[in-house]
């Protein structure tokens, strides 16, 4: 998996989390075929919705993870693909490969299996799969089980020469050459989504002290628009709404909520008003604060969800409901 691949399939990848999907990937890092670009693009779409990718490596030595599955469902169907390519600009657009692709219910016998498959990959008990993270990417990176792309490229160009010294020179073609590219790589735009109401309900993390990070998919709404700082209810102060970036793309927004010193589990109620954004800190174990977490908790059971979350681990993650 490389970043030419990663950046053909992101505008898709956005489109899909920022619609509220889910999607579960697992990358290997065998014959040095995976970048550590590709896995910081595949880190950086966690900011765009619920996206979990898993590292899958046996570290015996005769052993390759070389799967390439591709499962697409909803509640009641499944498309499967199962092909040779890898996750590459090379291999969606210039090699010459093979796919099956396969539609069937979801309660298919086939998709059951394939389903079974793709969760032993990303089984973190057998001790063969990781949670990307920044501490693994980075880990990965250390100990040489990836490397970056110019690094890749080199070793590439070094076996090639080292092949190519071995064979004698060859003086006629027996076949035609006929050569393919990849297509450029569509900029993604920002996309403002429309949200309703003029409440958002949120349930926010502590980062340090009284700052909390709010995730860019609730910001880059027309909620937000125009809007550089949110105003307290309880003094009347503006408190600037400052973005932060990760591999070069906004993430979070920073704001300070100093209300949320003494607080456990802080939520917050804000309000759009034609002059602007005001707020109430409360926390989650008083009369207020806990009406508001029971709203986001309901929100998480409706279909489709009105609440969502900046990871999939509920109880560490920023929870959030436009009303």
């Amino acid at each position: 998996m490389r970043r030419s691949g990663t950046q053909q399939l992101e505008q898709s990848f956005k489109k899909f989390l920022g619609r509220g999907g889910l999607a579960q990937v697992t990358v290997g890092v065998d014959i040095e075929n995976t970048s550590a670009e590709g896995l910081k693009d595949l880190l950086a779409l966690q900011t765009d919705g619920n996206i979990e990718t898993h590292v899958h490596h046996n570290e015996a030595n005769n052993t390759t993870f070389h799967p390439k599955v591709y499962l697409l469902r909803n509640d009641a169907d499944a498309r499967l693909i199962v092909g040779s390519n890898n996750l590459t600009g090379a291999g969606l657009y210039v090699n010459t490969e093979a796919g099956l692709q396969l539609d069937a219910p979801l309660d298919d016998p086939l998709i059951r299996d394939a389903r079974t498959a793709l969760a032993s990959w990303r089984d973190q008990e057998s001790g063969l799969a990781k949670r990307l993270d920044e501490t693994l990417l980075n880990d990965l990176v250390r100990l040489g089980y990836v490397f970056p792309e110019q690094e890749l490229q080199r070793r590439w160009k070094a076996s090639l020469e080292q092949s190519q010294a071995k064979r004698p020179a060859i003086t006629q073609a027996l076949f035609k050459a006929q050569r393919y590219s990849a297509p450029p790589v569509r900029k993604v735009p920002r996309i403002i989504r429309d949200v309703p109401g003029t409440v958002l309900l949120m349930r926010v993390r502590k980062a340090r002290g009284t700052q909390v990070q709010m995730p860019i998919q609730a910001v880059e709404t027309n909620f937000f628009k125009g809007v550089d700082a949110i105003v307290s209810e309880h003094d009347g102060r503006a408190r600037g709404l400052h973005p932060a970036k990760a591999h070069g793309k906004r993430n979070t927004i920073k704001v300070e909520i100093p209300e949320t010193a003494p607080m456990n589990d802080p939520v917050l109620r804000l309000e759009r008003t034609t002059k602007a954004i005001t707020y109430r800190a409360f926390d989650a174990n008083s009369i207020m604060g806990s009406q508001i977490r029971d709203a986001l908790l309901m929100g998480f059971k409706l279909k489709p969800p009105a609440t969502f979350s900046s990871i999939s681990d509920i109880e560490r993650s920023t929870w959030w409901r436009f009303i």
